[in-house]
């Protein structure tokens, strides 16, 4: 698969310790990857920064070879973020919200029209379509941001914890739909502490511990098992 993402050597940090220390890896086209790892591990923050959101105070990252903060708005173009807690606008509607993301993301009218069309029935909302954003529940609204991040066919998906807290209809479709975008070649970076999700869901997982990476592994165990490896994981470095 062909190489999207080359993070190397990166270090960040808001003015003290470094939050993230010396991380390097690779993301590839068609794969799901976790980042794993306790409260203040560094996830979130290494999320800002592949995405471009908070530049690096040492180390690089490559998209498409070539540096991402060197081409910071053309890189964007090419991308979605999700926030664990989605922002939208409570006067518009589903649609009126998915037609205002087409329009931020230059999508033209007949293509957006298809793909919002494509995207609430893969999302199950099509029943919601004219309902104000505020009246969604919780599982609801993290759907329509998984669709507004799918709108405009991006090459890379960030997201931050996108099935904490949501109910088990919610999560089925959107574990379907990022399944769908990856087998179409997208690539995928999911936050998460849910070890039931790496199982299922991701390709491959990262472990983060005090800002370091301390382990890169496809996710091919049992949730017995992973579980007992990333806690092994943990108080192994504990031990250090």
């Amino acid at each position: 698969m062909e190489k999207l993402v080359t993070v190397s050597r990166v270090d960040l940090h808001y003015g003290g310790p470094p939050v993230i220390h010396h991380v390097s890896f690779d993301g590839e086209a068609g794969q799901l990857i976790g980042l794993v790892g306790p409260n203040g591990a560094g996830k979130t923050t290494l999320l800002l920064a592949l995405s471009g959101q908070f530049r690096p105070a040492g180390g690089e990252i490559y998209c498409f070879g070539q540096d991402i903060y060197l081409q910071n708005l053309l890189y964007k173009k090419q991308i979605s973020y999700v926030h664990e807690s989605p922002f939208f606008y409570n006067h518009l509607t589903v649609i009126e919200s998915l037609q205002f993301i087409a329009r931020i993301k230059h999508v033209n009218n007949q293509s957006a029209d298809e793909q919002i069309e494509r995207l609430l029935q893969a999302g199950s909302l099509e029943k919601e379509r004219n309902k104000l954003t505020s009246q969604l529940s919780f599982g609801m609204r993290k759907k329509l941001a998984i669709i507004a991040a799918l709108m405009g066919n991006p090459r890379i998906i960030f997201l931050d914890e996108a099935l904490n807290g949501v109910d088990i209809e919610s999560s089925f479709t959107i574990k379907e739909l990022l399944k769908a975008y990856v087998k179409e070649g997208g690539l995928v970076f999911l936050s998460t502490h849910i070890v039931e999700i790496v199982e299922k869901l991701c390709d491959r997982y990262l472990v983060l511990k005090n800002g370091e990476l301390i382990a890169d592994r496809p996710a091919a165990k049992g949730v017995a098992d992973l579980e007992q490896e990333l806690l092994r994981l943990f108080h192994r470095t504990e031990d250090c």
